[in-house]
C-alpha cells in the first residue's frame, strides 16, 4: 500500500480551498483546483502576488481577485484588433447559422445577423464580441461533438464575456445595446449547457433573475436603440389576435382549491404562499400561450424563471408537491418548444419531468393525469450541454432575488391575458 502524502498547510493559499480543506496550489489569481471546479477563487491578501503580473497596479490585482469561473485564457484569446483562423471562422458561422437559430421572424433575425456584430465591434464592447464567439463556438460544437476545439473556445470565451460584461457594468456607463444582447446570450449559452454539477451552483438562475432589474436600468436606452426592431417583435401585440392552439390543461385550476378533502390543503390558508402559486400559474400559463408561436420560443424559455415569485423557489426548495406539480408543466411546455425549437432548448424535457412526478405520493394522482398522457407520447428530444444531463431538481438552491421592472418586459406576458 502506497505511503499517505503528507498535506502541507500553507498561509498563502486561496479562501475558496481553504475553506474546502483542500491543499491550495497557490496559482494567483485563479488556483488549479478552482480551475478544475470552475468555482470561485477568492484571495485574502494580494500583495503577496504582485510579482506574478509585472506591470500591474496594486489595484488592478484588487479587481481581480474574485472570479466565478477561471478565467486562464484571457491572454490567450482576442486581444483588441486581434484575430486568429478559429475566430474568423466562428464569426463566420455565427453570421450564417447561429443568428439565425436567435430568432424565428425576419426582423429579429436580421438584428442578430447584422447590427448586433457591429455593436460588437464597438471600442468598448469587446465582451459582446466574446458572447457572439462564445455561443458561435457552442453550437458549433453541438453540430460536431467531435470538435474539441469548438468546446474549449466556447468556454473560453464565455468566461471572458461574463467577466467583461461585469466589469462595464462596474464602469457606470456601459453601452446598454451592449449589455442587453450580451445577458442575452449569456443567459441561452447558459441555459444550453444546463447540468447536474451547473445547476448545483444555479449560475443560470442567478443571472436570470437580476437580469429584469438590470434591462430595467437601461430600458429608456433600449428603446430608442439600434436594437428597437427586436423589442418591438418582443412587445408586438402578435398573440392578442392568436387563439390558443392547445388548451391550458385546467388541472392546475384545481391544484389550488381549498376543499378539505384535498392533500396539503393547510399549505394554501397562508397567504403568501396561496399568491406564489396562484402567481405561478398564471405566468406558466401566458408562457404557455406564447410558446405556441415560434418567434417568442426565446423568451418562454427563461422569462418564466426570471419572473415567478420568490416565494415560489422557497416552496421549491421545500419539495411542495403542488410546486413540484407546476414545474412539470414548465417541463412539458419545454418539450414541446423543443419540438420545433432551435438547438440550444433541446433537452429531455420528459425525463425530468417523470423524474420530478416521481416523488409525488398517490394523494396527488389526479392532477398527473394530463401530465402521465403527455408524456406517454413517443418523441422525446436528445439533451445537449458539455457536462451531463441537466437536473432541476436542483435547481432551486442560491437563488438572486431580483425585483422585476414594473414597465417594459412586464407587458409581454400581459398581452396575452385576454387571448
Amino acid at each position: 500500500m502506497a505511503p499517505i502524502r503528507p498535506h502541507h498547510k500553507t498561509r498563502k493559499g486561496c479562501k475558496t480551498c481553504k475553506r474546502r480543506k483542500v491543499k491550495c496550489d497557490e496559482e494567483f489569481p485563479i488556483c488549479k483546483n478552482c480551475t478544475r471546479r470552475g468555482i470561485e477563487c477568492i484571495w485574502t491578501n494580494t500583495s503577496q502576488h504582485d510579482s506574478a503580473a509585472p506591470g500591474t497596479s496594486s489595484n488592478t490585482h484588487a479587481a481581480s481577485t474574485s472570479y466565478k469561473n477561471p478565467p486562464s485564457i484571457i491572454s490567450r484569446r482576442t486581444s483588441a484588433g486581434s484575430f486568429d483562423m478559429l475566430d474568423l471562422e466562428l464569426l463566420h458561422h455565427y453570421t450564417t447559422a447561429t443568428s439565425p437559430s436567435l430568432a424565428s421572424d425576419p426582423a429579429t433575425a436580421g438584428v442578430w445577423r447584422t447590427i448586433v456584430p457591429k455593436i460588437a465591434f464597438g471600442s468598448k464592447n469587446q465582451y459582446l464580441l466574446h458572447a457572439i464567439l462564445a455561443i458561435s463556438a457552442l453550437h458549433a460544437h453541438h453540430a460536431d461533438p467531435t470538435a474539441g476545439s469548438y468546446a474549449v473556445a466556447a468556454n473560453d470565451y464565455y468566461l471572458q464575456a461574463k467577466i467583461g460584461l461585469e466589469r462595464a457594468e462596474m464602469d457606470g456607463d456601459p453601452d446598454a445595446d451592449a449589455v442587453f444582447i450580451t445577458s442575452s446570450i449569456v443567459a441561452i449559452y447558459e441555459f444550453a449547457t444546463l447540468s447536474a454539477v451547473s445547476l448545483a451552483t444555479s449560475e443560470w438562475l442567478s443571472s436570470l433573475r437580476t437580469m429584469p432589474s438590470k434591462v430595467a436600468k437601461i430600458w429608456p436606452r433600449l428603446q430608442d436603440g439600434a436594437l428597437h426592431p427586436m423589442l418591438v417583435t418582443l412587445m408586438g401585440p402578435t398573440m392578442k389576435s392568436k387563439v390558443l392552439e392547445e388548451p391550458f390543461t385546467s388541472s392546475l385550476s384545481t391544484l389550488l382549491s381549498t376543499a378539505p378533502s384535498l392533500p396539503d390543503v393547510e399549505e394554501l390558508h397562508d397567504v403568501s404562499v396561496y399568491a406564489a402559486y396562484k402567481e405561478s400559474i398564471r405566468i406558466l400559463e401566458m408562457s404557455w400561450k406564447a410558446s405556441v408561436q415560434k418567434d417568442y420560443y426565446m423568451y418562454v424559455s427563461g422569462l418564466w424563471w426570471s419572473i415567478v415569485p420568490s416565494t415560489f423557489f422557497r416552496l421549491l426548495t421545500e419539495r411542495r408537491p403542488r410546486a413540484l406539480i407546476i414545474l412539470a408543466h414548465y417541463c412539458i411546455m419545454m418539450k414541446r418548444v423543443a419540438e420545433d425549437g432551435p438547438w440550444w432548448v433541446r433537452k429531455q424535457w420528459g425525463y425530468e419531468a417523470k423524474r420530478i412526478l416521481s416523488v409525488l405520493d398517490a394523494r396527488w394522482t389526479p392532477y398527473l393525469v394530463w401530465l402521465s398522457n403527455e408524456l406517454d407520447k413517443p418523441w422525446e428530444n436528445q439533451a445537449f450541454d458539455l457536462a451531463g444531463p441537466m437536473d432541476l431538481m436542483s435547481l432551486w438552491s442560491g437563488i438572486t432575488d431580483a425585483p422585476w421592472p414594473g414597465h417594459g418586459f412586464q407587458e409581454f406576458f400581459e398581452v396575452g391575458s385576454s387571448g
